[in-house]
């Protein structure tokens, strides 16, 4: 006799009745289950780990934040933390009230650790979430309380999805570090129903927003993962000090801080000392290791939500990013 799928699922995982709305990214037919998920149409396999389908290869171009959300799991999570950051962010960029989201089905592009995946549930949204790199075990280890969300591995790119299924669709801090940034904005909106709310936001382009971290980074992000963690946990602290004189300096102190190639969370609130530490390395790290950091004019976004004929959609500065919403 065949172990069925669920069988091999951690107890929180027994009810995957969910993965009937997945869909082979190659061929879009529907997967049906035993010990993995198998087409219907192609045959292909996807594994199922940890009550997580997998449709890409452990090794890809996410691994450096795999590497780092597994290693701050709980760093960024607002009920780690005590303070509602990831809330205040996610609301404050896309618009939306947490009211409006509940009993929507809301896609998230890029999960990593789940900080934004924890205030979605939290709205009680049905949330389908995803990310390219293993951080969705961490995800999972964080946020597997809540029944109504839906976690896999996967590629923007091949996505296994129905198109036009979502009521809403939220991607931060994750399209700057695509291979081809217009190819993931314009490839995610397919997902969206007409009539569907959008809030990605990406890196302004570096001529809006100078950073000495770009300087470092044709080097950094040729050091693998571990020996670059190790060397920005060392440095960070050191750095972080001179980093935080520099932002009180009145009218320029965000300017001056841009010469000091540290992560800075002053403005976030966070007092404890070594919390400001943490959020310094991790983000430091961020910064310096992705395979691909592909800031963005802000005439391009516009041209992008133009060309797909995107209705009421914003562009707004918010320091160093562009945050795009609007409606499809």
């Amino acid at each position: 006799m065949s172990m069925k799928l669920t069988d091999s699922l951690p107890e929180h995982n027994r009810d995957c009745r969910w993965f009937e709305a997945l869909r082979c990214p190659n061929c879009l037919m529907q997967l049906h289950r035993e010990t993995a998920l198998i087409c219907e149409g192609c045959g292909r396999t996807y594994p199922v780990r940890d009550g997580i389908p997998r449709f890409v290869p452990e090794e890809n171009y996410g691994k450096s934040f795999g590497y780092q959300w597994n290693l701050h799991r709980l760093t960024q999570l607002d009920s780690h933390v005590g303070l509602p950051i990831s809330r205040d962010r996610l609301l404050r960029e896309s618009g939306w009230s947490a009211d409006e989201l509940e009993g929507r089905e809301v896609l998230e592009c890029g999960s990593g650790a789940g900080r934004f995946t924890e205030v979605l549930c939290q709205t009680g949204a049905v949330v389908t979430s995803f990310d390219i790199s293993n951080a969705v075990d961490a995800n999972a280890a964080s946020n597997s309380r809540f029944t109504d969300l839906r976690l896999f591995q996967a590629s923007i790119y091949d996505l296994p999805l129905m198109e036009e299924s979502f009521d809403y669709l939220v991607c931060i801090g994750v399209i700057q570090h695509t291979p081809d940034v217009e190819r993931t904005f314009k490839t995610l909106m397919r997902y969206l129903r007409p009539g569907g709310k959008f809030c990605v936001d990406v890196y302004a382009a570096i001529v809006a927003y100078p950073h000495l971290r770009h300087l470092l980074r044709p080097v950094t992000k040729r050091i693998p993962p571990p020996k670059l963690y190790s060397a920005v946990q060392s440095a960070a602290p050191r750095l972080l000090p001179l980093s935080m004189r520099l932002s009180a300096v009145p009218r320029v102190g965000d300017y001056l801080t841009r010469l000091v190639p540290v992560a800075n969370h002053r403005h976030l609130g966070l007092t404890d000392a070594e919390t400001l530490r943490t959020w310094s390395i991790l983000d430091t790290f961020d910064w310096l290791s992705p395979q691909f950091e592909r800031p963005q004019p802000r005439r391009r976004l516009e041209r992008w939500c133009t060309e797909l004929d995107l209705s009421d959609f914003t562009i707004e500065r918010i320091r160093g990013l562009y945050v795009i919403r609007g409606t499809k």
